[in-house]
């Protein structure tokens, strides 16, 4: 029985593990540990406009905390149903699902409000970039700094 519990919180820290993605940061900022040391592009350009928006959860603490909590409790859950290898199954069913919800339930929780940003850079293009801090002011000259698929705005 104390195996099949232990079992269920190995799957349940797993499931944790495999759905909490890694995120961006949402700010101009903080950079990933991945970004530093590499060369990045930099072009210029000034602040067009902006528009208040929400960027819906991330990999912040609380979802980390969602997973495996909810994680865990699918994993109890389903230990209670079953005997043998179906109770195992149970078990893991119950710590992916719970995992999968927890995740989900921390996701709504950990809403971030954030700015869309609009930049004309010095070549005419315009561009939109999404970071909730610095903030900027319309005419504000900026640094865009690029990376690979990631973009941020710094003054």
């Amino acid at each position: 029985m104390r195996t099949n519990i232990l079992r269920g919180l190995a799957l349940s820290a797993m499931a944790a593990l495999a759905l909490t993605a890694c995120a961006s940061p949402n700010s101009g900022n903080m950079v990933t540990a991945n970004q530093s040391q590499v060369a990045q592009s930099v072009n210029f350009g000034t602040i067009t406009g902006s528009r208040p928006i929400t960027v819906q959860g991330g990999n912040r603490t609380g979802e980390v905390v969602g997973t495996i909590a909810g994680g865990i409790a699918g994993g109890l859950l389903g230990n209670e149903f079953g005997k043998g290898t179906g109770n195992v199954l149970a078990t893991g069913a119950g710590a992916t699902a719970g995992a999968a919800v927890g995740n989900r339930v921390a996701g709504n929780v950990t809403q971030q409000a954030s700015t869309e940003w609009f930049v004309e850079l010095d070549n005419g293009q315009n561009i939109s970039v999404i970071q909730a801090q610095p903030a900027f002011n319309v005419g504000q000259r900026v640094q865009v700094v690029q990376s690979g698929s990631m973009t941020r705005l710094v003054p």
